[in-house]
């Protein structure tokens, strides 16, 4: 198929979840001899996209206009004539699908955030000093235009939609995230890649590793990005003089993320759900980084929800109760003091990731979607 791929809102490259995923997919669906291009905003550097990805530069309109970015999206689809556009979903845009209206194109819309409303939000909220309701509008608008919807959860498109919705979840580069060599002696080492969202619970995990410290667990936790909750944990961590037990990485180049994964243990997830309004909705979100933990041969520890149960078997994962610092230092307790498990949990991790969370199952899933849309139109 010739696929026109849309993200008007996703600048590539980039090293971001969202990024990340766009060039990821778009890669593997190259890899299945599609005939793919992207139509993205240039990343923050000037960097050349990833090798085998062909992106046609899109001028970004300004912000809360990007569904303006439809004319040029059709002028590139003149030129390109693809069977299908894919549009990443954003609030404000949805020009990839109006252009594929327009030209009489099928259109599939990937939803990887809220198309829908939801409480606390701000376009929302916007949206309600208007009787007209613009935004909620174009939302329905742009999903009744689609011949097909994708999406990491059927919380993120209306209750109308949900049944008919495929579900599609993250990947993982199971080749640039392999396992490292098996470390048998303490201390556990334990991996954290995190852009400090209030609701990634590195406040949590500092608590925890002041606990375990306490008990005489010994600990060695790397702590990588950056975001707008490090400060305060690097605060809490100064505060509990952890500096022997955590240590704070910042911002690497995503190339030297699979050498951290790779020298750890135990990759740890500690999302706290009610510090984020649009989860109200359900657990929506497919964090790119568990895929990585696994594909590095890492047990994960994560949260007690059954959105993470359908993702991670316990062979793989401990889980432990959203916000409970202290049940979350039981599980690392149990990870340092139970190596033997360790180890077959980190080889069932790797063989999960390839038997069922690569980027060309993702791939594949996807190209299902669009071959029906195409037949269906």
């Amino acid at each position: 198929m010739r696929i026109l791929y849309t993200a008007v809102d996703t600048p590539i490259p980039g090293t971001d979840g969202g990024s990340v995923h766009v060039q990821e997919l778009c890669l593997a669906l190259a890899r299945r001899h599609h005939d793919i291009q992207v139509v993205a905003p240039r990343g923050v550097d000037q960097r050349s996209p990833p090798a085998g990805l062909v992106v046609r530069r899109l001028r970004r309109p300004p912000r809360f206009f990007e569904w303006t970015a439809a004319g040029q999206i059709r002028h590139i689809a003149q030129d390109f004539e693809p069977d299908v556009i894919v549009d990443r979903f954003y609030t404000f845009g949805g020009g990839g699908i109006w252009a594929a209206h327009q030209a009489g194109i099928p259109a599939v819309l990937e939803v990887n955030s809220p198309a829908r409303p939801y409480p606390g939000s701000w376009r929302d909220g916007l949206d309600r000093l208007s009787l007209l309701r613009p935004v909620d509008r174009w939302r329905r608008q742009v999903l009744d235009w689609s011949d097909a919807v994708y999406t990491t959860s059927v919380h993120l498109v209306p209750p109308r939609l949900q049944a008919a919705v495929t579900v599609v979840t993250n990947g993982v580069d199971i080749e640039r995230f392999r396992p490292g060599p098996t470390r048998s002696n303490p201390p556990l080492c334990g991996v954290y890649a995190s852009s400090f969202r209030a609701w990634h619970g590195a406040e949590d995990l500092v608590e925890a590793v002041r606990l375990c410290v306490a008990r005489g667990v010994e600990l060695e936790i790397i702590c990588l990005g950056e975001g707008p909750r490090l400060a305060a944990a690097r605060q809490a961590a100064d505060r509990a003089d952890l500096s022997g037990a955590i240590r704070f990485v910042g911002r690497v180049p995503f190339a030297e993320v699979p050498g951290y994964l790779a020298a750890a243990d135990v990759g740890l997830a500690p999302f706290d759900p009610k510090a984020f309004s649009a989860l109200k909705l359900g657990w929506f979100w497919s964090p790119i980084k568990i895929f990585e933990y696994l594909a590095a041969g890492l047990p994960v520890v994560t949260i007690d929800i059954e959105e993470m149960h359908r993702l991670l078997p316990s062979s793989v994962a401990r889980f432990y109760p959203p916000g409970d610092a202290e049940a979350l230092a039981t599980t690392l307790e149990y990870w340092a003091t139970n190596r033997t498990v360790l180890r077959e949990a980190g080889a069932e991790a790797r063989r999960l990731a390839v038997s069922r969370y690569s980027w060309d199952q993702q791939a594949s899933a996807v190209e299902q979607v669009l071959r029906e849309a195409v037949t269906r139109v």
